[in-house]
């Protein structure tokens, strides 16, 4: 799980392992010294990352403000340490200090796109400045994943499976938090929203919706703004892409199913043939084993 952590507090940095530091230009890295090259190899994806996302957003980096970057060498330093009770957590943000903390073991998810992942939050907190708390977290983790995911098969799959079955979370619910029992569907709804919003209106609108938050602390008016459609026509549009999608997954699955049915009864018509075919076969040789028999008894009647 990818965490951002709404936070207006000033924190004070106290990692016991991470007693090392670094700086580049866009970040004050802190490690542990036993193991400087993955800092480095931290450090070196959250600078790419960092100016990517930044572009892509419509952030103008501001020079002499590094965020402080906490990279973790295990998973278990890193959710000992941020005090997380979900052992999944691998990533958080913070929008008050705008410290990134990463899990950079790669045990559950790879180093970059966790990295891309928190930075996208951490942009987003700097475009909104005090409007961050005004985004709903369906925008902010579905921009986050689409900036750190290229590949959206698995997201797909998984609401088009949940429109097929009637239980999609509407997003409405998603604006301030994640059920807890559908983590997973949550952010692949998400996810699924941006792109489509990206799909249908172009790569800049997420760069007009944030620029237009920012000045109005209206998420209607950005949204208006980037699409021309309110958050509720935005939403039904969104949700009758999804429904075509999975038709053709509701389509399939009877297809399987179908497909499936007659496999068997194609395996059980095989068999029955074969058995026949067998008894046919057993039946000519024993009518062969006959017949040669009686051919030895009339060869060799006359000497008898």
């Amino acid at each position: 799980m990818l965490t951002l952590v709404l936070s207006f507090s000033s924190a004070t940095i106290a990692a016991t392992v991470l007693t090392a530091m670094m700086k580049t230009p866009y970040f004050t890295v802190f490690y542990d010294p036993a193991d400087p090259y993955l800092a480095e190899s931290a450090a070196e994806a959250a600078s790419d990352e960092f100016q990517r996302i930044s572009k892509s957003l419509g952030y103008h980096i501001e020079p002499n403000r590094p965020m402080p970057l906490m990279v973790y060498r295990t998973h278990h330093t890193f959710t000992r340490e941020g005090g997380h009770k979900d052992r999944y957590t691998v990533g958080t943000a913070r929008s008050g200090d705008e410290r990134i903390s990463v899990d950079a073991s790669g045990a559950f998810v790879a180093m970059k796109t966790v990295m891309a992942h928190e930075i996208t939050h951490a942009v987003i907190f700097r475009i909104l400045g005090n409007q961050a708390g005004a985004l709903p977290l369906w925008v902010n983790e579905g921009l986050a994943k689409y900036e750190s995911e290229p590949y959206p098969d698995p997201d797909n799959e998984r609401v088009a499976e949940a429109a097929s079955e009637s239980t999609l979370i509407p997003l409405s619910n998603l604006r301030t938090s994640f059920p807890d029992k559908r983590v997973d569907l949550a952010y692949s709804q998400s996810a699924s929203a941006v792109r489509f919003m990206v799909k249908e209106y172009g790569e800049s609108a997420p760069k007009k919706l944030l620029a237009e938050l920012a000045k109005s602390g209206s998420f209607d008016k950005a949204l208006l703004k980037a699409t021309g459609k309110t958050e509720d026509q935005f939403i039904d549009e969104w949700v009758g892409s999804i429904s075509k999608r999975y038709r053709l997954l509701r389509m399939w699955k009877i297809a399987s199913a179908f497909g499936g049915a007659i496999m068997s009864i194609l395996v059980i018509v095989a068999f029955v043939i074969r058995r026949r075919r067998m008894a046919q076969a057993a039946r000519e040789w024993e009518w062969e084993e006959f017949d040669d028999s009686m051919s030895r008894q009339l060869r060799d009647w006359p000497h008898r």
